[in-house]
């Protein structure tokens, strides 16, 4: 898996809360406690929209390709029409989860601020459910407990029980959930990674490396984005980045 820094047009002025691809297109959305909202187009390297805000956002998504919300700190929701570039406040916003991921309708992955990643599995033709819990840190290897922050779960969407985690210590791993088994590791991310996100096709893989204000010893530099393009390290073998 390769991968590089992305330049931005306008550089993003403070952390990144979650990056998002879009459901059919290569078009990734961003928030970020800057208060603004910016759609990338990844494939023509170009900021598609961009539109401030009063508040710090602390989340963002996707209705469909040209319709998307964001969550701000002073407890707005806002929907965006991102083919006419005008904006709506529709009400306020719950507290937010730390992070989950979501596969299909019969798997899912939540991750926690000790380190530990739940993976939950169940049928519709039955009640039973299996799963399992793993500490994802790579200094956990060792058999003692190494308690950073899971701020991210993301699946693939085309490969099934596939997914990446990325932790507040700048690690993003990927595994195999019939496995239980590490498909691959990112070398180290400058920051804390923020927020991780697949592409709709699976070959794109976004990486927020951000501070995240959760801890003391997170850098205080300019939040980067780096795209990787997914190969056969997926399924195993060693990852590089560029």
């Amino acid at each position: 898996m390769n991968g590089s820094c992305v330049n931005l047009e306008n550089p993003i002025g403070d952390a990144i809360s979650r990056v998002q691809f879009a459901p059919q297109s290569n078009n990734l959305l961003i928030s970020s406690w800057d208060s603004c909202i910016r759609l990338y187009d990844v494939d023509s390297s170009l900021l598609r929209f961009e539109s401030p805000n009063e508040a710090a956002l602390l989340d963002c998504c996707f209705e469909n390709d040209f319709t998307a919300f964001s969550a701000g700190s002073d407890g707005l929701i806002t929907r965006y029409d991102l083919h006419e570039g005008v904006r709506y406040t529709i009400g306020n916003h719950d507290d937010l989860a730390t992070c989950i991921g979501y596969s299909g309708e019969t798997q899912y992955a939540a991750g926690s601020v000790d380190g530990r990643v739940a993976l939950e599995t169940s049928s519709r033709s039955s009640l039973n459910k299996t799963g399992y819990i793993f500490r994802c840190h790579p200094k956990s290897r060792d058999g003692r407990f190494h308690l950073v922050s899971v701020n991210d779960i993301r699946f693939n969407p085309v490969i099934n029980g596939a997914f990446v985690t990325g932790d507040n210590e700048g690690y993003v791993i990927g595994w195999d959930a019939q496995s239980k088994r590490r498909l691959f590791e990112l070398p180290k991310f400058p920051n804390s990674v923020a927020s991780i996100s697949y592409n709709h096709g699976g070959q794109l893989l976004a990486v927020a490396s951000s501070r995240t204000y959760q801890g003391a010893n997170e850098i205080e530099e300019p939040p980067q984005l780096f795209m990787h393009k997914v190969d056969g390290s997926i399924s195993g073998g060693s990852s590089s980045r560029t």
